[in-house]
């Protein structure tokens, strides 16, 4: 997922939308009533990880094509180079993780999959990498592609960074969705929705007052507006999601480079 997540710059009425998965976006009004979300000023600093594996039948989809694959060219005698354990158990797995405060926003996208050394070498198998990495502030956004390497800085004019708080009572849950069901993941509170299609998800319910709503659609992809923390596809096809971490009020020194964290 290649998103630019920009500033959020000279907000005055809030219109929750996601581009990408990754952004939050405002409009600009000059209306200022009782009903105008009101401005966060002390946010703490909030940090993610968490990783969303695409199921089918239950089973890892893309670890499942690569077993597959693995076992057929061994089965034709075909020279065969495999990935080891550690490598195996990060095929089809992408990590998202995010740190945000009141003045910065970083996320990085981290995702594995099994290739080929070259088009003439199928079964000599390897894994590769692909993701972006992302940082704005008032004045300056960063991205990176973790595949090529290639980094983008940029400089925009400072302008103050700002949410709004959300309350419970202006979210709605999507038609035809289930729900709430109060919840805990990672110690977080987390609303558990059902979809129409039996697919179950639960956003974080801990974070309105800084601009966090727990109503979105089935998109399972964290985004500075909104966070899954926990997804479980009905009949076990679809997306996956665990939460390793979410703090919020916690310390952190955000990276200002890609990394590769691996499980």
């Amino acid at each position: 997922m290649t998103s630019k997540h920009l500033p959020l710059r000279g907000l005055r009425c809030l219109t929750l939308a996601i581009s990408a998965g990754m952004l939050l976006v405002a409009c600009n009004s000059d209306a200022s009533d009782a009903n105008t979300p009101s401005v966060v000023k002390n946010m703490p600093p909030i940090h993610l990880e968490q990783t969303a594996e695409l199921l089918i039948d239950g089973k890892n989809a893309a670890r499942a094509a690569y077993m597959q694959a693995a076992d057929a060219c061994e089965a034709g005698g075909i020279p065969t180079r495999r990935l080891n354990a550690s490598e195996v158990e990060l095929v089809g797995v992408t990590r998202y993780e995010m740190w945000l405060d009141g003045t910065s926003e970083t996320t990085q996208t981290l995702a594995w999959d099994a290739g080929q050394e070259s088009p003439d070498a199928l079964c000599q198998f390897r894994l590769e990498l692909s993701g972006t990495f992302s940082s704005s502030t008032a004045d300056t956004f960063i991205e990176q592609d973790l595949a090529t390497g290639q980094r983008e800085e940029q400089t925009v004019a400072a302008e103050p960074m700002q949410r709004f708080a959300i309350a419970a009572q202006d979210e709605q849950a999507p038609e035809g969705f289930r729900g709430p069901v109060a919840k805990q993941v990672v110690g977080q509170p987390c609303e558990e929705w059902t979809t129409p299609d039996d697919n179950r998800f639960c956003v974080w319910s801990g974070g309105r007052a800084w601009g966090f709503g727990s109503t979105r659609g089935d998109d399972y992809r964290p985004s500075s507006n909104s966070i899954v923390l926990e997804a479980e596809p009905a009949n076990g096809n679809g997306y996956r999601v665990v939460t390793q971490v979410l703090s919020a009020g916690q310390a952190f020194a955000a990276p200002t480079a890609a990394t590769e964290k691996r499980q």
